[in-house]
């Protein structure tokens, strides 16, 4: 599914709503006004960002560091609170080698904080917070995610002045450049370092996503451009694309996270032939995996798949594409034909985890007997040729 985009409503018109947005900063209190004059809930929005987005902190092991007299480094993000002991943040906050994690307040106070999961194709990671509960954000539906419309994105790295910024919704949909498979929202906004990981609000101060990268500096608008994470501390504030999940797709993530450590994906079990020209309608199974949803459904191989979910194929990459959408135990429609027949397949689909790899396809398995069978007569006349050296060597000269 492409990204859909639209042009920018121009300077002029973003300098005009740009004077809306008033930024206040005191001791533990950020203020803006609201996108509506008779409507202030925008206001009570980012003033909960306070205690619902808040800054996250990690110190690597010390047995991690490069040199034993080299300083310790800590690592300072912005984490979102999901619900009163669980915090969402990127993926980048929790260290691989170990280490402390804990989480500060916009009242000074610390808590400590452990990794309950962490998914790196969508860059986010689940922690679990000990003490008190905490305060979540106030959820939407990411329908109100509408390309135009304007969001605030709130980033929190000092504990006591979040730090917030307008933006709007420039597009929607997958990117090839970015290895999370789902819906994809694109703000472009004038950006602080540590906005990976904030919140971004919509004009009802409600909730709608978390930023989880970027794609570079505009005005380079290209789809093509990678995915980055903001850089560090000494970057200043610039006009990025961010990359940001819909607080749909972050709550099954957290879901996952929380009860597997690890994001659960759809598996349907099939090979099947890329490089078809777009127009071929169907995608031809080369191979099944034994005991997978689709060996369960009675897919054989030579089958070719029209339909999925009544969508009509044209490539194996659309299959991937549709299945990554789903989740694990949900139910598939699928319309095949094998030879002359033409007719509907159900299954259920499977987790990707630990999923066994398919047999070589039957065209394939002949030519891989046949350079096995070769393999194994070279290794023999090897053999043959080294003990006639042996022999030659060991024999007394003349």
């Amino acid at each position: 599914m492409p990204v859909i985009r639209i042009r920018s409503a121009g300077a002029p018109a973003l300098a005009a709503f740009a004077l809306l947005l008033l930024l206040h900063s005191s001791v533990g209190a950020a203020s803006i006004l609201p996108f509506k004059s008779d409507e202030a809930t925008l206001l009570v929005g980012v003033d909960s960002a306070r205690t619902s987005v808040v800054t996250m902190v990690a110190t690597p092991a010390r047995d991690s560091k490069p040199r034993p007299d080299a300083p310790l480094r800590r690592l300072i993000g912005t984490g979102v609170v999901l619900s009163p002991h669980r915090v969402l943040t990127t993926a980048s906050m929790a260290l691989s080698g170990g280490g402390t994690f804990g989480v500060l307040l916009g009242d000074g106070n610390r808590r400590d904080a452990r990794i309950r999961g962490v998914d790196r194709q969508s860059n986010v990671a689940l922690f679990a917070v000990e003490g008190p509960p905490l305060q979540p954000l106030r959820q939407a539906s990411p329908q109100s995610l509408a390309i135009g419309s304007w969001v605030a994105v709130i980033a929190n790295v000092s504990a006591t002045r979040p730090q917030i910024t307008l933006g709007h919704v420039v597009g929607r949909g997958e990117r090839v450049d970015f290895p999370y498979s789902g819906d994809i929202v694109e703000i472009e906004a004038s950006t602080y370092p540590g906005a990976s990981g904030g919140a971004v609000l919509n004009e009802a101060g409600e909730w709608v996503a978390i930023v989880v990268g970027r794609a570079g500096p505009l005005p380079a608008r290209s789809s093509a451009s990678p995915v980055i994470e903001p850089d560090g501390p000494d970057r200043k504030q610039s006009t990025d694309l961010l990359i940001a999940l819909p607080v749909d797709q972050l709550q099954r993530i957290a879901d996952d996270l929380e009860e597997f450590g690890s994001v659960r994906r759809a598996f349907l079990g099939i090979q099947m032939r890329r490089g078809l020209l777009p127009d071929t309608l169907g995608v031809l199974v080369e191979g099944v995996v034994p005991q997978s949803p689709a060996a369960q459904a009675g897919i054989k191989t030579g089958d070719r798949i029209l339909a999925f979910e009544g969508s009509v194929i044209h490539s194996g990459e659309e299959i991937t594409s549709l299945v990554r959408s789903l989740r694990p135990g949900d139910e598939v429609e699928m319309t095949v034909s094998r030879g002359a027949e033409i007719f509907p397949m159900r299954t259920t689909l499977g987790a990707a985890v630990g999923a066994p790899s398919a047999p070589p396809p039957a065209s394939h398995a002949a030519e891989l007997g046949r350079l096995k069978r070769s393999l194994r007569k070279l290794e023999q006349e090897t053999q043959k040729i080294e003990e006639q050296i042996k022999q030659l060597e060991s024999a007394p000269a003349h």
